[in-house]
């Protein structure tokens, strides 16, 4: 079968942006493969800052052929006593082509239906991709839309479009510049170059000076550090966001070393880092805890390396001169000083200006400090000066260094050690991959900023839809739940969100705010390996005690797999079917009856005592076992006990007793939601 490939070229894209952009357009293109129903083998993803391509091999040359049924008439109106077909059902027969071969007989609850089997033809491939390829480039998540020449809204302009289904143009057009075979090579050294066939596109565009797969990419620039590592005993200070933007910035890098002056080691590490990050091409080095004299820089294809490195060189000590001028201007002042200045900064224009939410996070603060059992007034000085760095000259220049450079500057005006410990670390995590405070004061610091960060937003009606997210909600929401979990906090985080809820304006409830983060935790068990169905059982209920929740996922899917659960699931699916949809509190063991209801009551009284215990005790995993003693008795009861009895006292105290039982395994998980064999 014929491969596919589809090679979008525009102007240079956004370093840290352009390996997101690829990624989307691969899941939006075998998104839309899988809908079409075309199947195909591998898919390779290739970007670099000018261009984004993908290449899916064996790709059907037409759909597969699908028989759909539709439903008609009843039999009983469709057939007469003969068998013969009815004018209903030559009716039904016309209005979609069919003949009577085409009918079929159906059972439909207690209901015999007559239904039309049609075999629907595939479509070929070529015709498919003129539709799903413009559409897998609109739905592309961007940072920011512009309209182009050709109407399209993009992140930059398309300046040409490959498309090849083996060796056939595919005849798209994307924002006015039609598809084609012709590509082109490195800006200065490469040169225009047309592909025969999918295959040879990466081997063309490497003669071409194109190193077009970000893997082997990163390979030369990984091999690079690491050289520079060995040579000079140092330790790369390379962070998640500048790997993106060196791997994004050169189509032919070319690793250059430079050296930092000496008058310049003396700044603190942080801004150091920061300045050479800046321009994107330097990654810093460490040793012994401090900057090394070393910078590694990455020339976008060749030159004299001696008269490049002098060009970064000038360029590092120009900034870095800069941030010596920036650090003396700031330590004129204390940080405290320049907080009352932070009404003068607008947040949001509903959510007030800075100065609001630095109360508010000293509010929020407060209640953490009393459900984490941390000293009030140490946390609530930090709380009060985290954010007045972003009154220094350094953040201003330098706003990924905001909280760090707090933390510098109290340390320097002698806040206490835990106080600026807690500065520092406040803004993190930024990224996903970014490590978690450490500190207590830290870590409750930071959490308080996130749970701002949604709260305030989702209450003034900026609840996050589809790709649109301005003010990083889904982001901060899952760093809050990852430092709890991550962190073993245990608190009830509804309830704090409750509680500092009458500090927001807007109109949407606490309610919102918590069904929010009970997603966001949904998909954090998730990633974190839980099954969907586990995560199902342990989120039936909604709890503030994110790290109760996370216990009780990871006890459970421990134990899938194992035949007792499964047992205990399928038995546990009866209680829940027969109970759903009565609200009965309390029953009177006096009115059983029945042998089995006797043996489970006294099955559930001991179970009950060991799973509080366990729950109480926050072991998860003995509270499953607990339950799983429950499995026989259950049957028993099911086997032996009509519940839905004649006698309406009697029924709806076995309803009562059922549905206490079922209350007991919510504790838990809801077991009727695990996915079980057969």
């Amino acid at each position: 079968m014929p491969a596919l490939l589809v090679e979008i070229g525009v102007e240079d894209l956004p370093a840290g942006e352009a390996a997101e952009i690829a990624q989307s357009f691969k899941e939006n293109v075998l998104s839309g493969l899988k809908e079409a129903r075309l199947p195909h083998g591998e898919a390779h993803l290739f970007w670099t800052l000018r261009r984004f391509s993908l290449l899916v091999e064996d790709l059907a040359e037409q759909q597969e052929e699908t028989i759909e049924e539709i439903r008609g008439p009843a039999v009983s109106v469709g057939l007469d006593p003969q068998g013969n077909l009815t004018p209903a059902a030559h009716g039904f027969l016309r209005r979609y082509g069919a003949s009577a071969e085409n009918l079929v007989r159906r059972l439909v609850g207690e209901k015999e239906y007559l239904f039309l089997r049609l075999k629907r033809p595939g479509r070929p491939t070529e015709e498919i991709l003129k539709e799903l390829i413009p559409e897998a480039v609109r739905l592309i998540p961007c940072s920011k839309y512009m309209r182009w020449d050709g109407g399209m809204p993009f992140l930059r302009p398309i300046r040409w479009v490959v498309a090849l289904f083996g060796e056939k143009v595919v005849p798209i057009e994307l924002a006015g510049v039609s598809a084609g075979r012709r590509s082109f090579g490195h800006r200065f050294l490469g040169h225009p170059l047309a592909f025969s066939r999918p295959e040879e596109y990466a081997a063309k565009l490497k003669e071409a000076y194109v190193i077009v797969d970000p893997k082997e990419r990163g390979e030369i620039l990984q091999r690079a550090i690491r050289a520079v590592e060995e040579e000079y005993q140092a330790k790369a200070a390379l962070s998640e966001n500048l790997w993106a933007m060196i791997l994004g910035q050169t189509e032919w890098p070319n690793p250059v070393v430079g050296r930092i002056p000496q008058a310049f080691l003396g700044l603190p590490e942080p801004v150091v880092v920061a300045a050479l990050r800046e321009e994107g091409k330097f990654v810093p080095f460490t040793r012994g805890g401090k900057i090394a004299e070393i910078f590694l820089g990455f020339a976008e294809g060749k030159g004299d390396p001696e008269v490049i490195r002098r060009g970064y060189e000038r360029v590092v000590g120009i900034r870095l001169g800069d941030a010596m001028d920036f650090f003396a201007q700031d330590r004129r002042r204390t940080l405290e000083s320049r907080v009352p200045e932070l009404k003068g900064i607008v947040y949001e224009a509903r959510l007030g200006t800075v100065w609001d939410r630095v109360q508010r996070i000293r509010t929020i603060c407060g209640v953490l400090a009393r459900e984490l059992s941390l000293p009030a007034d140490l946390l609530d000085r930090a709380a009060l000066l985290c954010k007045a760095d972003l009154l220094t000259v350094m953040v201003r220049e330098f706003p990924e260094l905001e909280g760090v450079m707090g933390g510098i500057y109290a340390r320097l005006d002698g806040e206490r050690a835990e106080v600026a410990e807690a500065i520092g670390e406040h803004v993190r995590p930024r990224g996903k991959g970014e490590e978690l405070p450490e500190t207590p004061l830290g870590i409750a610091l930071s959490l308080a900023d996130k749970l701002d960060g949604v709260i305030g937003p989702i209450c003034v009606g900026e609840l996050p839809t589809g790709s649109h997210d301005p003010y990083g909600v889904r982001r901060r929401g899952t760093a809050a739940i990852r430092i709890i979990l991550e962190k073993g906090l245990r608190l009830d985080l509804f309830r704090v969100i409750e509680e500092v809820r009458r500090e927001y304006p807007g109109a949407e409830p606490a309610e919102t705010v918590k069904k929010f983060l009970w997603e966001r935790l949904r998909a954090a068990l998730e990633e974190r390996g839980i099954s969907y169905d586990v995560a199902e059982a342990v989120l039936s209920q909604m709890d503030g005690d994110f790290l109760g929740v996370w216990e009780r996922a990871q006890a459970l899917q421990t134990l899938v797999g194992r035949q007792d659960l499964v047992d205990l699931a399928t038995a546990f699916s009866r209680v829940r079917n027969i109970t759903r949809g009565y609200a009965i509190e309390g029953f009177n063991p006096d009115l059983f009856q029945e042998e089995a209801e006797r043996k489970l009551w006294q099955a559930y009284l001991a179970a009950k005592k060991r799973v509080e215990e366990a729950m109480a005790d926050h072991c998860p995993a003995k509270a499953l076992e607990a339950l799983l003693s429950l499995k026989a008795p259950i049957d028993q009861y099911f086997d032996d006990v009509l519940v839905m009895c004649e006698d309406p006292k009697l029924r709806e105290n076995r309803l009562g007793f059922l549905l206490a039982l079922s209350r007991l395994f919510l504790q838990v998980a809801d077991l009727s939601r695990l996915v079980v064999p057969g």
